[in-house]
């Protein structure tokens, strides 16, 4: 049995009526118990239901048959929540302050800021899309009556809350993190958008993705040593990276409380201004070198005056590593730590004999031997010659001169660090970090190519995409410390496989809901969380007459 609300032609009011399902060979009919009045108002629908709920458990019990079995045949599936993602997103906002902070800007708008942000981030936590696609598939992922207007109208009210999420990112961190957040590793890259025009913010450059013919913009991202970012700063598409560092730097300072820290960069960052700004912002600094722009008199790739790094008794020789320290002949009090690494040696050789072949291959058979017909990558420039009439030759000097720098890296740190030859030279290998959170960022999460042109919904977009990296890599942390270490990849198959399925019952007209036995790792994800593992199933309101 079950309560129904009914109308009639004749009646301008609906009624209330206890009915009964009863099958009459291939077809189910509605038996009338008993019609329990007419609803006038939304008061006289609450106190008559509460009636009808009495009457019908009254009714059962005094013997009047109930039909509770439930025939898979008549079950027909409605529709999948892939709940896991929101459930997840939800507590992590929550636990990184960033619910608070844009509950903060909720005013009076007639859509939730909270739950558009909720949406797009579990969204692309599940299956990177567009603000459209994302809009599409919000029931899927839980959500509901968001319309895809209120998706571009909350990327407008976040972009101005950058800065304060950023905060609150190394807030946290430094909050829930075991290790001290004391080095900062920095490192630059480029987002494409496939289009040719230009504004304020998207212009031609230097594209590490290659996309030479395409607008960029440029991005400088700061994470810790446990590869969690905290910082991030958009430029526009023509800075070169060596003028990105100085800027972030002083919005670092003026962001977090921060002492006594270190900065990490590689050496496409390395320049004397930069290494002036971080001593003139209070950094330390372990940055890489370009040893062949120093004087020849320092006989810098002389493998003679080198020295093996202590403990590598048990190692392969060709694994080992030679170091050789001096003041930086280019910054003041600063240590350079050259080294030579026989497995770098070897790779570089075959990295250059490889293009080098290429090279010859080229040359064999463009019968013009011009340079728009060889020189197709520009790594081939510094192995050739270019004569008159644009002919191209081989420049072995060249190739030997490079040969000379096999195997040989160096890298500035400042003294005020106080780090010994091993710990600067492990902090600068810990760098891999931040490049592995740029490809998360561009391929897994797919922050670009970026098909936003309005110069702040771009900054939104990276500022989303920033929030899902920080709470994918904020769980890998929470988890950690509750002794899971489950990688990004399961993390994500766990919460694909959470889910709720609802379906209806053709026979009783009422809907249902079945949710998912949890995974392994879900259960772990849930724990560590304080997720209710809570997930059973229950019939629900009625959808049909």
């Amino acid at each position: 049995m079950y309560i129904r609300l009914t109308k009639s032609k004749k009646s301008k009011h609906p009624t209330l009526q206890i009915v009964q399902g009863v099958r009459e060979g291939a077809k189910v009919k509605q038996k009338i118990i008993a019609s329990l009045g007419v609803i006038k108002t939304k008061e006289d629908l609450v106190k008559i239901s509460k009636l009808a709920e009495n009457l019908t458990r009254r009714l059962e019990k005094e013997g009047l048959p109930s039909n509770h079995k439930i025939k898979l045949n008549d079950l027909i599936h409605k529709k999948t929540i892939y709940d896991g993602f929101g459930l997840v997103v939800d507590r992590l906002m929550e636990l990184a302050g960033f619910s608070n902070t844009f509950r903060q800007t909720q005013g009076k708008k007639d859509f939730d800021v909270t739950e558009v942000v909720k949406l797009a981030i579990a969204q692309r936590l599940d299956l990177p899309s567009s603000k459209l696609r994302t809009y599409e598939r919000q029931k899927e992922h839980g959500f509901h009556g968001i319309d895809l207007q209120h998706i571009y109208r909350t990327m407008d009210v976040i972009e101005p809350l950058s800065n304060e999420i950023q905060r609150q990112s190394f807030l946290t961190v430094r909050s829930y993190s075991e290790i001290p957040v004391d080095c900062f590793f920095f490192d630059v890259t480029t987002l494409y958008f496939e289009s040719i025009s230009q504004d304020e913010l998207r212009d031609f450059g230097y594209s590490k993705d290659q996309k030479f013919h395409q607008v960029q913009i440029v991005l400088a991202l700061v994470v810790d040593s446990q590869g969690i970012p905290i910082a991030y700063e958009t430029f526009r598409g023509n800075v070169g990276e060596t003028k990105t560092l100085i800027p972030v730097l002083e919005l670092l300072r003026a962001r977090f409380d921060i002492k006594n820290v270190t900065v990490v960069c590689d050496r496409g960052l390395a320049s004397e201004a930069n290494v002036n700004a971080l001593r003139k912002h209070g950094f330390h600094f372990v940055i890489a070198s370009k040893l062949r722009s120093m004087s020849k008199t320092l006989r810098i790739n002389d493998l003679s005056v080198y020295e093996p790094v202590a403990n590598q008794e048990n190692m392969p020789d060709e694994e080992k590593i030679f170091i050789r320290t001096m003041a930086h002949p280019q910054y003041a009090d600063t240590l350079l730590i050259a080294t030579y690494n026989p497995k770098r040696a070897a790779k570089d050789k075959d990295d250059r004999e490889r293009l080098i072949k290429k090279l010859d291959e080229k040359i064999a058979s463009s019968n013009e031997k011009s340079v728009k017909n060889v020189i197709s990558n520009s790594g081939y420039k510094k192995y050739t010659n270019v004569k008159k009439g644009s002919l191209i030759t081989i420049n072995q000097k060249a190739i030997d001169e490079d040969a000379a720098w096999d195997g040989f890296h160096g890298i500035s740190v400042s003294n005020s660090a106080e780090l010994t030859v091993e710990e600067a030279l492990a902090r600068y290998k810990e760098l891999w970090h931040v490049e592995e959170a740029f490809r998360v960022a561009k391929s897994t999460l797919r922050t670009r190519p970026i098909f936003h042109w309005k110069p702040g919904r771009v900054r939104s977009h990276v500022l989303l995409c920033f929030m899902t990296l920080f709470i994918e890599r904020f769980l890998e942390l929470l988890l950690r410390k509750n002794g899971f270490y489950l990688t990004p990849d399961r993390i994500r198959h766990a919460l694909a496989e959470v889910h709720t399925v609802v379906f209806e019952n053709t026979d009783t007209c009422k809907t249902g809901k079945m949710r998912s036995s949890l995974p392994e790792d879900a259960v772990s994800i849930f724990k560590t969380l304080g997720i209710s593992l809570d997930r059973s199933s229950a019939m629900e309101s009625i959808s049909c007459v």
